[in-house]
């Protein structure tokens, strides 16, 4: 009995925990812990429930000796059914006290941001969305990792 109960109560915690609402989550390594501004990071996302709207979340993780305290990307979206969305956006890193914004661990931090909120699709299928540097520098030394998380939005 007692046995039963604890294997449904970690049943019953994993349903709980897990999070209906993500649709897709990828994360690309760069190269050298640099990303290049001429390295656009490609993500296909497949599109099935038209009736909701979709945010878009750019995720960066990078080291503490990164040198800049923000990131100006080109987000690029390719819908299912042929429009082209195009979005400058600053992705803040630290606060105002010059704090890292995100979570740290160590010498990491993760941080992601909201840049396209309850974007609705007119047609299913697979949309592509590309992530490039909209920075002068060619390269952001310790800059580990660009990724793009997508959620059905509430």
């Amino acid at each position: 009995m007692k046995k039963s109960f604890a294997i449904s109560f970690i049943l019953l915690l994993l349903l709980c925990a897990c999070d209906r609402s993500l649709v897709y989550e990828k994360h690309l390594d760069n190269d050298r812990i640099t990303w290049n501004r001429f390295d656009v990071k490609t993500f296909q996302v497949d599109i099935s429930d038209i009736s909701s709207g979709y945010d878009f979340y750019v995720a960066f993780r990078h080291v503490t000796a990164f040198p800049l305290d923000f990131i100006d990307i080109q987000f690029n979206l390719y819908t299912p059914s042929g429009e082209t969305r195009m979005l400058e956006k600053r992705i803040e890193l630290k606060d105002p006290e010059g704090n890292w914004l995100g979570d740290g661990m160590g010498d990491l931090w993760d941080i992601s941001s909201l840049v396209r909120e309850d974007f609705r699709f007119t047609q299913a299928g697979t949309c592509t969305v590309e992530i490039s540097s909209n920075m002068s520098y060619a390269d952001l030394p310790g800059l580990m990792q660009v990724g793009l998380i997508v959620r059905k939005a509430r």
